[in-house]
């Protein structure tokens, strides 16, 4: 189902009313914009309504520039463009393609985009190019303003200008002769004042996103390159971009992390000064240096790749987490020999770096997720708070001294300090309760407080990194003095003298806008209540842009609490609470997949199974409970319909038998499941097969999943066992003696009762099978397997000493080493199911994919297919939209996939347009005896 376009209901613009800053704006309108058309269409009809437009792109912002109480502009599908040159010299990419993304593009060329910021498993390119964002290993020289090779904008008056295209360019210097003759005063005039330049060449020595980017008036004397160069870091509001073209920077193969601890901060900053290079950036050697004070490292030092650490860290013991990269093994050594003896030169109290990528990634991703872990520490009703500020690297070590004495001085005593040290730049983030009375006067004192140590004292940025924003509107002309605030009005003025893009943000004469609109973050759910509202959990969502994300669901969900608390407006409380059925519940996979992007494993869905448990009357609750009992009846039932739809099919048109199904389905509310062509019935148990006494591997007890029963997989080019018949086949083939489950008509996990908000079912229906499964292991000696991720998953939620194993699992450690692989199929595409991968069973996936292919396809479009159970039948535009780039996974020649859950490989069967099966099914016939 493709979203709506436009959104003006008090539902949806309040779920698009934060960003993850501390700012809440809800907006007048929510529309998506999917093409330059739509942009200059949007233009126009908002300012017919008077109203101000601001674009919107994963909504990460720290600074509240993403949000508005006006149109706010959401980038959809249509900016999803991203093409590697020759040589991967060059990317082009779309505005909404995620950083990430970009980058796994380019690995495979030892290449990668210059910005680097923290959130890049989220943030999107045309935040990236707004924020002029850098990151960990940017620094200064590989941000998108250095490293931009060209720009496409939109301009308010719909005027498109291409930066790399002669014609564009020419035309444009045509149509916009008056525009680009002012810019090239402002530059002569900027060149004229030898004071003004000394200004800006040492703001942007060091990382600074204060204001408008005046450096491009210093760089650039064409009035064409000043214009794309102004665009950068101007956070949407002097124009859209649609297309960039990045110069690609090395990435080398060769890395060593250590996460090295100092006795204190001031011998931190002295070995960080020691390692900067002069504040030059380089690709080999030290490539980044980030500080991480002590009191940040205690909220994260419960993890397990701490536990080396902790033996050398005192109260007052920071951390440098560093990485040095280079072309070669042998490069590699003598960098970090270099490295090492600078670290010991300042007294560094363990320094172990490791080339291994897995305790390297676990260290990266702790660092990255500072953000969120450290907000997860504040109390609970608490806004989280976070800046970002850069001082001259010669003077870090001070500057992270007097930085927690302001915190401490201000009453900001739980607040953290991190940070990309070789460029200067530190991090820190605190709480407090903005409903509190005195709270945001006490910010307040504390924002200028910390524009003058930061701005006049040390001479540096307050805002890194992270856009000027709301955050620090009323102090860029502190920072920059008088002249250059004044130039930065003209440019602005120049470009949108309707102030119709995203006023008040960058530039504002409003001196408290920076405590104004402050969010508060009520009690709601004690699953939930930490959450910061960051959108890490965004992209793995599969009802995302379709109705809600994770983080609109917490932030509907808290607005609804504080409504009902307060009672102050019932009206709007019951239309949030009506339209969430839908949003919120009916379209949530519950898959918790936004827990694994979540640095604190905040599990949305549990939070929805426990909505959907509370709304549950006592009517439904005694049907599920008449229904937990004659599970075998509704096995049987949904069995035998399924395989009627299918015989229907053969005798009338599969679309007629659809459309028949559809219409049926708008009579009765949906209540009746949808038939499309790859829904098949399934297998029911497996054949019978007569255990050996004399299996030289032992027993083994293989349960069917109902799912897998009951949906069958559709027809394919090869000649495919079932999957029950096909894992009895393997365990045989390798030396098991196999046990089936006897009376298998109804043996379920009790998953479907949870899904629905039946939790007692769930546990009485499940705790049967665990308790069976658990006698026919014989206390847990015998393995137990099944061929359904989402089973295995939950029953090991159950007690009981069965430990049931998934297929992947099993078959990879257990099967495939005791196989001989006899024919294989040219390219099999994977898919990962939202339970395996919360089970971590990527690699064990693969590798049996591999096993049976000379290619594999994993399918990078998709995290959680959106089947959920059964919501493919009765939702299935959750399906529909969650695999809507499916099949641009799929490569030429691929006729097969593999999914480890009978219902999901059904789903993508009609969404891919190549058959699905499962794991078991492709294994036994690429080892199946040939002759």
């Amino acid at each position: 189902m493709e979203p709506k376009r436009m959104m003006t209901d008090p539902l949806m613009t309040y779920a698009w009313s934060g960003d993850a800053s501390s700012y809440r704006l809800i907006p007048a309108a929510v529309v998506f914009v999917d093409s330059e058309d739509h942009v200059r269409a949007v233009f126009e009809a908002a300012r017919a309504e008077g109203l101000p437009v601001t674009f919107r792109a994963a909504g990460t912002s720290l600074s509240g520039q993403a949000v508005t109480d006006g149109v706010l502009a959401v980038l959809g599908d249509g900016w999803r463009k991203m093409q590697i040159h020759p040589g991967a010299g060059q990317i082009t990419l779309g505005p909404a393609i995620i950083v990430a993304q970009a980058n796994a593009a380019l690995k495979p060329f030892n290449r990668k985009i210059g910005p680097d910021p923290a959130s890049q498993a989220t943030c999107k390119i045309g935040g990236v190019v707004n924020n002029n964002s850098s990151g960990m290993c940017c620094g200064v020289a590989q941000n998108t303003y250095h490293t931009m090779a060209r720009l496409r904008i939109v301009l308010t008056d719909g005027t498109m200008l291409d930066s790399g295209d002669p014609e564009s360019c020419a035309s444009f210097r045509k149509t916009h002769a008056g525009m680009l003759e002012e810019l090239h005063r402002l530059h002569h005039e900027v060149m004229a004042d030898d004071e003004l330049v000394a200004l800006i060449r040492r703001k942007y020595a060091i990382k600074n996103t204060v204001g408008y980017s005046l450096n491009a008036l210093v760089d650039y004397h064409d009035p064409l390159d000043i214009l794309i160069h102004l665009m950068v870091g101007s956070e949407g509001t002097l124009g859209f971009v649609s297309e960039v073209t990045y110069n690609t920077v090395p990435e080398h193969p060769y890395k060593s992390t250590a996460l090295v601890p100092f006795p204190d901060p001031q011998s931190a900053g002295r070995a960080i000064i020691k390692l900067s290079n002069n504040g030059v950036q380089v690709t080999t050697g030290v490539t980044a240096a980030e500080y991480i004070e002590r009191r940040a490292l205690a909220t994260v030092e419960h993890l397990p790749p701490m536990a080396p650490l902790l033996p050398y860290l005192t109260d007052n013991s920071p951390a440098v987490l560093i990485d040095v990269t280079a072309p070669t093994a042998e490069e590699l050594a003598v960098e970090v020999e270099k490295a090492v003896a600078l670290l010991a030169s300042e007294n560094a109290t363990h320094i172990d770096f490791s080339t291994d990528e897995v305790r390297s990634h676990a260290l990266w991703d702790i660092r990255k997720g500072f953000f969120a872990s450290g907000g997860a520490m504040r109390p609970k009703g608490t806004s989280m708070l976070t800046e970002d500020v850069a001082a001259p690297i010669d003077r870090l070590a001070d500057f992270v001294i007097e930085m927690r004495q302001l915190l401490d001085d201000h009453g900001y005593e739980d607040a953290i300090i991190f940070g990309h040290a070789l460029a200067g730049n530190l991090h820190f983030q605190m709480s407090d309760d903005f409903t509190a009375p005195g709270a945001a006067e006490k910010f307040d004192r504390f924002s200028h407080d910390l524009s003058q140590l930061v701005s006049v004292k040390y001479q540096g940025s307050l805002k890194a990194e992270h856009g000027t924003g709301r955050a620090i509107a009323p102090f860029v002309e502190a920072e920059w003095g008088s002249k250059a605030y004044g130039l930065m009005h003209r440019i602005k003025a120049l470009f949108d003298p309707e102030l119709l893009l995203n006023p008040g943000v960058l530039l504002n004469a409003d001196a408290h806008v920076h405590i104004k609109n402050l969010k508060a973050m009520p009690l709601a759910d004690d699953l939930v209540d930490m959450c910061i509202e960051c959108g890490f959990c965004e992209p793995a969502c599969p009802s995302h842009h379709m109705t809600f994300t994770p983080r609109q669901r917490i932030a509907v969900t808290r607005e609804r609490a504080r409504l009902r608390r307060t009672g102050e407006d019932p009206e709007r409380l019951k239309i949030l609470d009506e339209g969430f059925q839908y949003a919120g519940m009916d379209t949530c996979a519950a898959c918790n997949l936004c827990s694994l992007r979540c640095p604190v494993g905040i599990e949305t869905g549990t939070m929805i199974l426990g909505e959907r448990a509370r709304r549950r009357g006592d009517v439904a609750r005694k049907v599920a409970h008449v229904a937990a009992d004659h599970t075998g009846t509704i096995e049987t039932a949904m069995r035998l319909g399924v395989g009627l739809a299918d015989a229907a099919k053969a005798v009338v048109s599969a679309p007629v038998v659809a459309s028949v199904t559809e219409t049926a389905r708008r009579l009765t509310g949906k209540r009746v499941p949808r038939v499309y062509e790859a829904l098949k019935p399934g297998p029911g148990a497996a054949t019978p097969v007569a255990p050996s006494a004399d299996a030289p591997r032992g027993p083994v007890v293989y349960f069917p999943s109902c799912a897998t029963r009951m949906f069958g997989a559709p027809r394919t080019a090869y000649d495919l066992k079932s999957t029950p018949d096909a894992m009895v086949a393997l365990l045989t083939r390798a030396g098991y003696a196999v046990s089936v489950p006897e009376h298998l008509n109804g043996q379920c996990c009790g998953q479907p009762f949870q899904s629905k908000g039946f939790p007692e079912e769930s546990r009485r229906v499940g705790g049967r099978l665990k308790a069976g499964l658990s006698a026919l292991s014989h206390r847990g000696a015998v393995p137990v397997l099944t061929d359904a991720s989402t089973c295995a998953k939950h029953l090991r939620e159950f007690p009981g000493e069965a430990h049931v194993a998934d297929s992947s699992e099993f078959l990879l450690a257990n099967v495939l080493p005791h196989l001989t692989i006899t024919r294989r199929v040219a390219v099999v595409a994977v898919h990962h199911n939202c339970s395996a991968q919360r089970m971590r069973e990527q690699g064990a996936t693969e590798a049996i994919a591999r096993a049976c292919a000379d290619e594999i396809a994993v399918l990078s479009s998709i995290t959680c297919c959106g089947y959920a159970g059964d919501k493919g039948l009765f939702i299935p535009e959750l399906n529909d939209h969650a695999t809507r780039f499916v099949k641009r996974d799929i490569p030429q020649g691929c006729d097969l996939g593999v999914s480890t859950v009978a219902t999901c490989a059904s789903g993508l069967s009609e969404q891919a347009g190549v058959p699905f099966v499962s794991l078991a099914s492709l294994l036994e016939y690429a080892s199946r005896p040939v002759g």
